[in-house]
């Protein structure tokens, strides 16, 4: 079965590869769909690979850290989870004026797979929600 240490490891490698720049081939290999979109629940938005490599192209200091996740077990075969908490996130637009870093605690809601290499792969990546920080730079997804 998939598990918690697991999971936040394969998130972990996910958000260190976009925060140094990953493009979206490579971002795409975490997902089991190569063409799938990341949801934004909380706006609507979907988000495409090639634009989370541009969004994301615009930030530095970009950190994540894992907060609270819970796992659900749906399937056996294929083995797949259901893997919602939250994570802190931060990332500074350079240059610009005071607030410039985005500071945000994000809710993540993500179906993940194991593949038949072992490796694991998202099959849903979902953002619930963004709660921005009182001193946070302003966000436009």
């Amino acid at each position: 079965m998939i598990t918690q240490d697991e999971v936040q490891d394969f998130g972990t490698r996910f958000f260190n590869a976009v925060a140094s720049g990953a493009s979206a081939a490579e971002q795409a290999q975490f997902f089991l769909d190569p063409h799938a979109r990341i949801y934004i629940a909380w706006n609507g938005a979907t988000i495409s690979f090639e634009d989370h490599e541009r969004l994301h192209a615009q930030w530095i200091n970009e950190h994540h850290s894992f907060g609270h996740f819970d796992l659900t077990p749906l399937n056996a075969s294929p083995e797949r989870v259901q893997a919602r908490g939250t994570v802190y996130w931060q990332a500074e637009f350079p240059g610009a004026p005071t607030p410039k870093v985005i500071k945000a605690v994000v809710g993540e809601d993500w179906i993940i797979e194991r593949a038949a290499s072992g490796d694991l792969r998202f099959v849903l990546y979902v953002n619930t929600f963004h709660h921005f920080l009182p001193d946070s730079a302003l966000l436009d997804l």
